[in-house]
């Protein structure tokens, strides 16, 4: 079907703005904007970072949208093949901002991190004598400790021997995607939907608690969501954290909460059920 458009009014419009003259544009309908992305981040070489440039959501490495790992590839105190012939003695790659990691900020050396998105579990690296490999490093103990992922605090050793990178990606994913968004609000108290933040964030850390580690996935109404700012209408990730009864009574300016005798004798029953004796 021909269109008749009439511009006319819009050139009387444009004249009367002050201009004098028109440029013609042709437009090439053959053209397609083809979006470019960093095909590196996909590789086990991975892409160079500096701290700035990383995000922690949800306690998870995200760069330019997407979640990631980091790693060292720079092994020239211990050497490539060392390494090859046991992996162990690899730089171990990290999932969140661990202790380990903070030291290496603290020391300036976090430029040598290198970021990447690939699931293999295998990363490029080199030493001073320009030898190169691709070898199947371990994932940082540490990490796995302040994500308490798959509650590794009373389940160390088979967490660490089943860890799947594959498996914790589409874990993480999942929770970035269901996640609701914050929502802010004027009047004082929580948001309208606290509830299911509540619960989306408690889920999120295997309804375990973030300071003791006692996981209460049978005893869910025992783990609370506190705000470490105090500003309940304050739902980013940085400021929630999943405690506890007795350790929600322990956060700052909490004092003012009680804990019955039953829930203290559950929780101190499940922490011995679990194994948990660091309370």
């Amino acid at each position: 079907m021909k269109l008749d458009v009439n511009f006319n009014a819009l050139l009387a419009c444009v004249q009367r703005m002050g201009c004098d003259s028109l440029v013609s544009v042709k437009i090439d309908n053959s053209t397609q904007f083809i979006p470019t992305f960093d095909t590196r981040l996909e590789t086990t070489d991975g892409v160079e970072v500096g701290l700035d440039e990383v995000e922690l959501v949800n306690d998870v490495f995200v760069f330019n949208g997407q979640q990631v790992l980091l790693f060292i590839p720079d092994h020239s105190y211990k050497g490539v093949e060392a390494v090859c012939l046991e992996p162990s003695l690899g730089n171990k790659y990290h999932l969140t901002h661990c202790d380990t990691l903070e030291n290496m900020r603290l020391r300036n050396r976090f430029n040598r991190y290198h970021v990447t998105t690939n699931r293999s579990g295998y990363f490029k690296i080199y030493d001073n004598l320009k030898n190169e490999a691709e070898v199947p490093l371990q994932v940082c103990k540490m990490c796995l400790t302040k994500l308490n992922y798959k509650n590794y605090i009373t389940n160390r050793t088979n967490v660490f021997r089943q860890f799947n990178l594959d498996e914790f990606f589409n874990h993480y994913l999942a929770i970035l995607d269901n996640l609701p968004q914050n929502v802010g609000q004027d009047k004082a108290g929580y948001v309208d939907n606290w509830g299911e933040i509540s619960k989306n964030y408690r889920a999120s850390k295997n309804w375990c608690c973030e300071d003791c580690g006692v996981n209460l996935s049978t005893d869910k109404h025992l783990l609370d969501v506190h705000h470490k700012n105090g500003v309940k209408q304050d739902n980013s990730i940085t400021n929630l954290k999943a405690v506890c009864k007795e350790c929600h009574q322990k956060q700052d300016s909490h004092d003012h909460l009680s804990v019955l005798l039953a829930v203290s004798m559950r929780l101190d029953e499940l922490r011995r059920l679990q194994g948990i004796t660091r309370y």
